[in-house]
């Protein structure tokens, strides 16, 4: 197939190639091994995904095998850190009926773990209790003991490796520990616990997650941060207004109403029957339709189409805008804000009222297209994200002027003019 990187649909063949070859800053991804497994792909052909990237995969790790052996620890840790993201995009499209779904996910966290046995970075895999499960985690410790721990989660389909790549692999350069799990309705979690689907109260799982970092007596218990990534924008949000140990919270990207999004994306249809027939055409000539449903049959437990909306009913941040007491920071990407590229033009306006209700200090950038980072969660421009992300531990926030669009305001009356910020902490004022 031939990359199209104009086209940035969620879910698509060019938006998950360049999701998977954006981890190549964290060693993740070669570009050639990228772009040869590329130009044997069929396009929008699922099977011809899984082979190849399967096919690469495979040959990554048999040469991290056989340097690991003539002992080259570092070069096969690196190459068992691009196996792992390699079997991660080998399973992506794959039906969680299909054998090989456990299969590649299974070698893509097994090839995580040999990395960290053979790498210089300390990564603990820890389990977590939750509700009689158990949720799976990477912790990474900062060089510094009592440093502020940052806990990061992923979204609808991104597995804990993957939002390492994104944040863990670099969170202690900036003195931060980082703790990577997955909740119910993630890959880890959903294939240690059958049917432990997504839920609306994240800030259960969450609380279960800093009952752990209270365990330990090397963090700083009163500077723990959380962040969200795609729908993890619903998650970590969620948490935050309702765990009052969160003392600071990112989304990226911000999502106020799971249902509303889902029921926008219908056009005003709400016949169950019409619903699903319609959806079904649709996977017929769209792989990224096909490919959500099929992920969201596993994740969500729905058998039809229409189930979604549903489903996503309670998933919803409206209500719970006094609980934000903590201080926000919301990461958006142009596209995201873009008529043509979100679901509606009146949900993509209600985000900045959204944000200015909100009683807590709330900060906001949006990575514009000059930068290369304007896809959902910035992928293609991952690099770029950690000094937004990560609140460097200082007493003070530093604000500058931002080529952002004029459209969009922010502040406690709503009309403020939205600027970009340099987010360096809010946590050690707690």
């Amino acid at each position: 197939m031939k990359v199209d990187f104009a086209d940035k649909t969620i879910g698509g063949f060019n938006y998950e190639f360049a999701r998977g070859i954006s981890t190549q800053n964290v060693g993740a991804a070669e570009f050639g091994e990228c772009t040869e497994t590329l130009h044997r792909i069929k396009n929008g052909d699922f099977e011809s995904w899984t082979v190849e990237w399967t096919a690469t995969a495979d040959a990554v790790a048999g040469y991290a095998d056989s340097i690991a052996t003539a002992g080259e620890r570092q070069a096969a840790a690196r190459a068992h850190l691009r196996a792992s993201n390699y079997y991660r995009m080998a399973a992506f499209y794959l039906a969680h009926t299909d054998p090989r779904h456990l299969k590649l996910w299974q070698s893509s966290r097994d090839h995580f773990r040999q990395m960290t046995k053979l790498g210089t970075k300390a990564i603990d895999y820890v389990e977590i209790d939750f509700e009689g499960s158990k949720l799976p985690a990477y912790y990474v410790p900062a060089p510094q003991e009592h440093s502020p721990t940052l806990i990061a989660l992923g979204g609808f389909d991104s597995t804990m490796e993957e939002v390492y790549c994104w944040i863990g692999a670099v969170a202690a350069e900036h003195g931060y520990n980082c703790l990577v799990f997955e909740g119910p309705g993630q890959w880890g979690a959903l294939m240690a616990n059958p049917g432990l689907v997504f839920r609306p109260d994240y800030e259960k799982p969450v609380a279960a997650v800093v009952d752990y970092l209270y365990s330990r007596d090397d963090i700083d218990r009163d500077r723990i941060a959380l962040i969200g990534y795609s729908a993890g924008g619903y998650f970590a949000p969620r948490a935050s207004a309702g765990e009052p140990r969160i003392k600071a919270c990112i989304a990226n990207t911000l999502v106020v109403d799971c249902g509303e999004s889902a029921r926008a994306g219908l056009k005003g249809l709400n016949n169950p029957k019409v619903i699903d027939a319609l959806f079904g055409l649709l996977q017929r000539v769209s792989p990224p339709a096909r490919w959500a449903f099929q992920h969201a049959q596993w994740s969500l437990g729905i058998a039809e189409p229409h189930d979604w909306i549903d489903f996503y009913q309670p998933f919803t941040l409206r209500g719970l805008e006094r609980n934000f007491t903590n201080p926000m920071l919301f990461l958006f990407g142009e596209d995201d804000i873009k008529d043509d590229a979100a679901s509606s033009a009146a949900i993509v306006a209600g985000i900045p009222e959204f944000i200015a209700s909100l009683p807590c200090e709330k900060y906001v950038h949006v990575f514009p297209r000059t930068q290369g980072a304007s896809s959902h969660c910035q992928m293609g421009g991952c690099a770029l994200r950690p000094r937004r992300d990560l609140p460097v531990a200082r007493s003070r926030v530093q604000r500058q002027s931002p080529p952002c669009p004029r459209s969009w305001r922010v502040g406690s009356n709503g009309h403020r003019s939205l600027r970009e910020i340099r987010w360096q902490t809010c946590l050690n004022s707690h």
